[in-house]
């Protein structure tokens, strides 16, 4: 199967003898949805400006999509990643929704008369057809990350990082997104996502967890085996989903929840 990221032996650092990354080695399948999870200050969004250099490894090799990151190839690797970030209002350069999602269009010369049915096109798929004509000022921040994520998707990248793009939304904001997601997958299979965060909630809805903490992977693994670690997880200031806090804390009470129908989860509930 083709890699979209394959990171060997990367070091890097800040400052002489203070390393963020020591012999840090990982895999991204192409079409593989993955979760980078780790705390603030653990080296998740140092490792995203790493892959689309716009920070520079000590040593090791970075390699998107087959290309090593490098002077020669960092152009062409770029146009195969789009990046989402943690606020949408530093995103936004256009005056419209419409006027936004064609700025990158623009810059990759797309012709004006191609224009307007890619923008209705990505609008449509992030549920944003309806908001062309209005200032980004006026929307929600769930509706400004989908405009965000339109006009990624209208540049048609290989892989999309999304760098704590969730952080800053509400649970409704959040949900909007994890919704996106899922449809984008739906529609293209062979699209690799690559999801910055600290939200365990986001990072249920992965094919497979990356856990990192102080610069070292901690775990690789589906994100059942992953939320198997509460009490690692809690060590490092993370977290587990609500619904894994509910097993286990149904199974402290000896209830085995596998038996359970649905009737009867409700009634315990309820109790």
């Amino acid at each position: 199967m083709e890699k979209a990221i394959e990171i060997t032996s990367l070091e890097f650092e800040y400052e002489k003898d203070s390393k963020v990354f020591s012999d840090l080695s990982l895999s991204i399948q192409k079409g593989e949805y993955v979760t980078l999870l780790g705390h603030n200050g653990s080296g998740k969004s140092t490792l995203a400006r790493l892959i689309i250099g716009l920070l520079e490894a000590k040593s090791g090799k970075i390699e998107v999509f087959g290309k090593e990151l490098n002077e020669e190839n960092i152009y062409a690797i770029r146009s195969n990643v789009g990046i989402i970030f943690q606020n949408p209002d530093n995103q936004f350069i256009g005056s419209t929704v419409a006027d936004d999602i064609a700025f990158g269009l623009e810059n990759h010369q797309v012709p004006h008369d191609e224009m307007d049915s890619i923008i209705k096109k990505y609008a449509s798929l992030v549920g944003m057809e309806d908001f062309l004509d209005k200032e980004p000022t006026s929307l929600s921040g769930g509706q400004k990350q989908r405009v965000a994520i339109a006009g990624v998707l209208a540049m048609h990248p290989s892989l999309i990082i999304m760098d704590e793009s969730t952080s800053m939304l509400d649970p409704r904001g959040k949900k909007e997104i994890r919704d996106v997601v899922k449809k984008l997958r739906n529609e293209n299979k062979d699209l690799t996502i690559l999801s910055i965060t600290h939200d365990v909630e986001e990072a249920f809805d992965s094919d497979r967890i990356i856990v990192i903490s102080n610069g070292k992977i901690m775990f690789n693994d589906v994100p059942n085996k992953i939320f198997e670690h509460e009490k690692e997880l809690l060590n490092i200031k993370l977290d587990i989903p609500f619904v894994y806090k509910l097993r286990n804390g149904l199974k402290t009470k000896g209830i085995d929840i596998d038996s359970l129908d649905e009737k009867e989860m409700v009634r315990l509930l309820c109790q």
